[in-house]
């Protein structure tokens, strides 16, 4: 650490302004071998993100997301659970009008079991649904979606536009946000939305109260979540992205995970 890092802080890797300080010590909590087995919380002051230190390889997320089974657990299957998910979704859409007018275009971004195009075809039958990931561990179960694609998101055919990008879990994996952000606002129709969920923190937490209350949060997933962020993050993000704050609600899960719509400046 260098005399400046003491003084000032450390410059954060998300906002690029010195005052990220040091929370403490995370235990990695995903089975595998990985590179980096020793990671840091770190919070930076100007943007309020809190972020995991070293940023992890991109051999470890490719085990991570394409090398691994992710979706096999009763948190996914379990017919009440599944019937919870979808009633959230289903309720986020009609109360944040994301489906205006017939055929919306969609595009759900890192899908998984692309519960958003699930629940999409239940409220508005006729949406039109493509599903991204670079995993196909789902691409056959997910009948609800007219086109799965397994693939990057720069290698995707359907160039859009689309009316609604959904990210449900999704930007706390990526090592650099702003980039995706940025392609997808170059995918989005002048009037279109795109939908966030993401872990917020630790109910109550505060920097004061360092890393102890992540030990028991149950959205601390070392290495695979890389970053939490802050309405104060996409805020002062949007010369970057070209994308604005329309909606945030981070009271979620008793303030354990925020909701978020993003529209073009």
């Amino acid at each position: 650490m260098t005399l400046l890092d003491k003084l000032f802080g450390v410059r954060c890797r998300l906002c690029g302004e010195r005052g990220a300080t040091r929370l403490g010590p995370v235990p990695v909590t995903h089975a595998g071998e990985f590179h980096v087995k020793e990671f840091t919380l770190l919070h930076c002051c100007h943007c309020d993100v809190v972020y995991l230190d070293p940023l992890p390889t991109s051999a470890d997320l490719k085990l991570l997301y394409e090398d691994s089974e992710q979706f096999t657990d009763a948190h996914y299957t379990d017919p009440i659970q599944v019937e919870k998910i979808l009633d959230y979704y289903s309720t986020a859409l009609r109360n944040l009008k994301l489906l205006p007018g017939a055929r919306v275009r969609l595009l759900e971004v890192g899908a998984g079991l692309a519960w958003v195009s699930r629940a999409s075809k239940a409220v508005s039958p006729d949406t039109m649904t493509l599903a991204q990931d670079v995993s196909g561990e789902c691409a056959k179960h997910c009948p609800w979606v007219d086109r799965y694609f397994v693939g990057t998101l720069d290698a995707l055919p359907e160039r859009g536009p689309y009316q609604l990008i959904s990210l449900t879990h999704v930007i706390e994996h990526l090592a650099d946000p702003v980039a995706m952000l940025r392609s997808l606002a170059d995918l989005l129709t002048p009037d279109g939305k795109i939908f966030i969920t993401a872990p917020f923190r630790p109910a109550e937490w505060n920097p004061a109260h360092g890393a102890a209350p992540w030990m028991n949060y149950s959205y601390l997933h070392v290495p695979a979540h890389i970053s939490y962020f802050s309405r104060r993050w996409f805020e002062q993000s949007e010369r970057l992205t070209g994308l604005k704050v329309i909606h945030w609600d981070s009271t979620h899960e008793d303030g354990q995970a925020f909701e978020l719509v993003l529209g073009k400046i």
